[in-house]
């Protein structure tokens, strides 16, 4: 008797799912569509469980350098796997993932947040093979600007971003930890007539 596919519930990993005889209903037609935009950045504002995280997992497997020898075992049987843009497999992928953060209080926050990012700038400099060591372990903004100022110097090509769960952390502030988040002039995402006091 032949063993069906599985259902992907709660799998967001494009990877996983080709690899492991998950179900994937196939949305890479919209690589072609995003590219034809010709955007510089892009939102998806969609409802939780709508399947941002696996497109993004998506989107990552296809223009990642890393994966292109992969391309056929990833793609074939896809709309994408037929149809390749040009701009497959031509970035360096750097992926963050703010839904783990900690919002318990605020110093636990920061370094939560600031621990995601270095993770996520570490993981992109051993994938590639990288010799960047960072000098200090400080203000995220200062990591990034360090790691960008640098990392142009051990790279031949473009770096494509790709940030899932960006207001995760907000959207817990919000439910469950208000004061903080109106304490905090970092997470106001609205416009305000008077200046903060």
């Amino acid at each position: 008797m032949k063993k069906g596919k599985k259902i992907p519930y709660g799998v967001s990993n494009f990877r996983q799912i080709r690899f492991q005889n998950y179900t994937y209903v196939d949305k890479t037609k919209y690589i072609e569509i995003l590219e034809n935009y010709g955007e510089k950045y892009i939102f998806f504002l969609r409802p939780r469980r709508f399947g941002k995280s696996l497109f993004i997992s998506l989107l990552s497997n296809y223009y990642d350098i890393n994966t292109k020898a992969e391309f056929s075992d990833l793609f074939d049987g896809l709309y994408i796997g037929a149809n390749p843009t040009p701009l497959a497999n031509s970035y360096y992928i750097l992926h963050f993932n703010f839904s783990g953060i900690n919002t318990s209080d605020r110093e636990v926050m920061f370094q939560s947040f600031n621990r995601i990012v270095l993770n996520s700038l570490n993981d992109f400099i051993k994938r590639y093979g990288l010799n960047i060591q960072f000098p200090f372990d400080d203000q995220p903004a200062d990591v990034l600007n360090y790691f960008f100022t640098e990392v142009k110097y051990h790279i031949d090509g473009k770096i494509y971003v790709l940030i899932d769960e960006y207001d995760h952390f907000a959207n817990e502030l919000l439910s469950f930890q208000v004061e903080l988040f109106e304490r905090n002039p970092y997470f106001m995402l609205i416009s305000l007539k008077e200046p903060l006091p």
